[in-house]
């Protein structure tokens, strides 16, 4: 399962190959690929007529004569079908030949040699911030299973925490970095409904290293915190465990995977991310696509680490009974 998932929720930096022409029998192929991507596999079926038709209306109104280059073509056709269909995860993945080669050696192989923020597997830094609040950094989500127990043990004595997703534009599921938040209880987090089966996500119940509870956590998101980033932060939110401060979110929910559309002449691939799916959350039954994920605390995402930072111990100075700590508090909220 944990294979299927990396391949739908993967969220990779699309590569750009500047001045590749393209031939009108290039683009009528692609846009025909395109169209019979989305009769296939797009999950919202009863759209996908009204979609085809408005490409359609595009097309014969000679809208893609003029885009020539294969940046410039798939760029207004993705937007195109966003302004549509109102579907964020509709994007185009250029990938060169050596880069195609690398990919089909499956899950195992480096992503972060692709899209660097998968380096690491996304963890990208933790520490502790003045008065002992944690600081951890999550620029993707990948397969962090052998990590986030080190993260947290690090971390497991701070008083107050800090996640940082901003930018982060995806990845694996998020359901074990959220149980490291949450009790030991299975907890159900969302549910995906694919078109031929139904997946339930929970919590783990087991995990290695200790959890983080009875302590505040803040949530940083920008307009680039995007798919199973957004998800983390929807979930813990409405279960009332975070508080995010930022941005509103991309607006990505509906899982997926990457289809083939056209194969060029020097082996380099172009491919289209089709939902594949949507997702519905327990508590809110609905999800975050189209909209994003609301911060409880709105401000510029390059503020956000300093407010939080803030807010962590503003909360801790008034719990704090000690005088003496107190005024320690007092004078970190001044320096900060």
């Amino acid at each position: 399962m944990k294979t299927k998932v990396l391949a739908l929720f993967i969220q990779l930096i699309p590569v750009l190959c500047f001045g590749q022409v393209l031939t009108p029998q290039d683009k009528q192929i692609i846009f025909d690929n395109v169209k019979n991507a989305l009769q296939k596999d797009y999950h919202f079926k009863e759209q996908v007529p009204n979609i085809i038709n408005k490409l359609d209306q595009n097309w014969k109104a000679g809208h893609y004569d003029r885009l020539n280059k294969r940046e410039e073509f798939t760029n207004e056709l993705s937007n195109n079908l966003k302004e549509i269909d109102k579907d964020n995860h509709l994007n185009f993945f250029f990938a060169t030949a050596d880069e195609a080669r690398e990919q089909e050696k499956g899950p195992n192989m480096p992503w972060g040699l692709i899209n660097p923020k998968f380096l690491n597997n996304g963890l990208n830094k933790v520490e502790i911030l003045e008065g002992d609040i944690g600081y951890l950094r999550i620029q993707a989500f990948g397969s962090m299973d052998e990590i986030l127990p080190a993260a947290f043990k690090f971390l497991s004595e701070t008083r107050a925490l800090i996640i940082d997703l901003r930018g982060n534009g995806g990845g694996m599921l998020s359901n074990m970095a959220a149980s490291y938040l949450l009790p030991g209880d299975s907890i159900l987090v969302n549910t995906i409904f694919w078109n031929n089966r139904t997946d339930s996500i929970f919590t783990h119940r087991n995990i290695p290293g200790p959890r983080y509870l009875n302590r505040p956590v803040y949530l940083l998101t920008d307009k680039g915190t995007f798919s199973s980033a957004e998800e983390f932060a929807y979930d813990l939110q409405a279960l009332k465990r975070v508080t995010i401060v930022g941005e509103s979110t991309g607006g990505g929910a509906n899982p997926g995977g990457i289809v083939p559309i056209y194969t060029f002449k020097d082996s380099s691939r172009l491919g289209l991310f089709v939902s594949m799916a949507h997702v519905v959350n327990p508590i809110t039954k609905s999800n975050w696509e189209g909209k994003g994920v609301k911060p409880d605390i709105q401000i510029d995402a390059v503020e956000a680490l300093t407010k939080a930072h803030h807010l962590a111990l503003e909360y801790l100075l008034e719990k704090e009974i000690n005088a003496m700590i107190k005024k320690e508090y007092e004078q970190m909220l001044k320096r900060i």
